[in-house]
């Protein structure tokens, strides 16, 4: 694949989809004087546990899809159409569950919240038809299906929030019609794509001992989900447990969220780069898929640290509500908390291509655990702020991870060379958050200096250390 087609997959997977992100953005001038922290709170408690149940009831089933695709190309949609099967059974099982755990952790009762708990397991209801798609597109190398459906579900989703929160004041609906709205909308899209032109449909699958076998590899990978879930949901899960305020679990959320935004550009790289990395690996060139793991990494750290330095000013010109402005300290520390997931990415897919999805329990679940202690212990004492920070250390954990645990200790040098790399990455990650909070505070006039000087830099790298070649 040529850099023009990896530069044009990215703005594909990256671009056009979070053309319903800026949308958003742009938007939250209007929204926000209509907004509360209250209105952020109710939204925050639903999306941590839905988030959770949505993470489940895939019950690590996705795992079958991109192995049938290269071990059996020309009779995979066989595999997809049982494994569709299973997400539609288990989506209905895991969306009522969901709707029990909401209404008895609402403040709101009667009908009013058990609409509201339907609203917000919709994404667990639905899941099935975009899981397939986010594996079968990528796969093809044919983006256009894949983002116009969701861009278009999106933008529908975010109308009708609009309307609901401007026109008609109604606060914590509209924020959840949103995704409500988005994932009805992307269940029919994909429809006909899928199940009818790709020949993916249902199919019942009648041989339980093949059923099992492909259990027993996908339900290890269930931990590992919910361990990403733990990581970014159970701080206010637990702060809900400790009955802090609505409002500050609002403004957490509210950072957390806007916080998260910088993933766009990280996510959009890899999910571009998918193909190289799968096929570098599978064929045991370590070197390439070495320097496409710096590729992505780079990317991740200049751009994480541009996005932080000019936050307070996006603050400034997009937030119309100074209760919500509080949250800009916490969404560069998120910012910076996700600043890790290249790693994670390459060091977890010789796991999923071996099938040894045991494994992937280390680098997401045991961080996420240890996130749960850290919360249960100083969220007490600090409140959200608390969260906040354990947030942060539990996704550098992830880091440490090849020093202790003796797969990881085999396959990341394999690939990456020395450990010591990794330490290298922590010092800098530390330097990058230090600095980053720092010049934050400039003026606007050195952060353009500074942020043409960073580019220039990043652009004479990429051709100098030759990614260009690799793509």
């Amino acid at each position: 694949m040529s850099t023009r087609k990896i530069v044009t997959n990215t703005f594909y997977y990256g671009v056009i989809p979070k053309v319903t992100l800026l949308i958003s953005v742009f938007t939250l001038p209007l929204t926000t004087p209509f907004l509360t922290p209250y209105d952020y709170g109710i939204v925050g408690i639903i999306n941590s546990y839905t988030s959770i149940l949505a993470s489940i009831a895939p019950l690590g089933m996705n795992v079958h899809l991109t192995n049938a695709y290269y071990e059996n190309p020309k009779h995979f949609n066989l595999v997809w159409g049982r494994v569709l099967f299973v997400f539609l059974l288990s989506g209905l099982f895991f969306g009522l569950v969901n709707i029990g755990i909401i209404y008895s952790s609402l403040p709101i009762k009667s009908f009013s919240g058990l609409f509201l708990a339907l609203m917000g397991s919709a994404q667990v209801f639905l899941f099935a038809n975009g899981t397939l798609a986010q594996h079968i597109f990528p796969l093809l190398e044919r983006p256009k299906p894949l983002v116009f459906s969701n861009l278009l579900a999106s933008v529908l989703g975010i109308v009708v929030s609009f309307v609901m929160i401007v026109y008609f004041n109604m606060g914590y609906w509209g924020l959840l019609a949103s995704p409500t709205i988005t994932s009805i909308s992307t269940f029919l899209l994909f429809i006909y794509p899928i199940w009818i032109k790709r020949d993916i449909y249902p199919m019942v699958e009648k041989n339980m001992k093949r059923l099992k076998q492909n259990l027993k590899i996908a339900l290890p990978i269930i931990p590992h989900t919910l361990g990403f879930v733990l990581l970014a949901s159970s701080s206010r899960i637990i702060m809900n447990f400790y009955k802090v305020s609505i409002d500050d679990i609002g403004l957490f959320n509210h950072g957390y969220t806007l916080g998260e935004y910088i993933l766009v550009i990280t996510n959009a790289l890899i999910l571009a780069l998918v193909p190289q990395i799968q096929v570098a690996y599978r064929n045991q060139n370590f070197a390439k898929y070495r320097h496409l793991y710096y590729l992505c990494q780079g990317v991740a750290l200049v751009c994480t640290f541009l996005f932080c330095i000019w936050l307070p000013q996006g603050y400034e010109l997009l937030i119309k509500n100074e209760s919500l402005r509080q949250s800009c300290s916490i969404a560069t520390m998120i910012c910076f908390a996700n600043i890790v997931f290249p790693f994670y990415f390459c060091a977890t897919a010789p796991a999923f291509i071996q099938k040894k999805t045991v494994q992937l329990l280390w680098m997401v679940f045991v961080p996420g655990i240890l996130n749960i202690i850290l919360c249960l212990l100083f969220i007490p004492f600090f409140g959200y702020l608390a969260a906040v920070y354990t947030t942060m250390a539990s996704y550098w954990s992830q880091i440490l991870i090849p020093f202790v645990v003796p797969y990881y200790k085999e396959t990341v040098p394999e690939w990456l060379g020395s450990k010591r790399k990794l330490l290298f990455l922590m010092v800098v990650l530390v330097c990058i958050v230090i600095v980053g909070n720092i010049i934050s505070k400039f003026s606007i006039w050195i952060k353009v200096v500074m942020s043409l000087i960073i580019v220039t830099v990043a652009i004479k790298e990429y051709f100098k250390l030759k990614f260009n070649t690799l793509v």
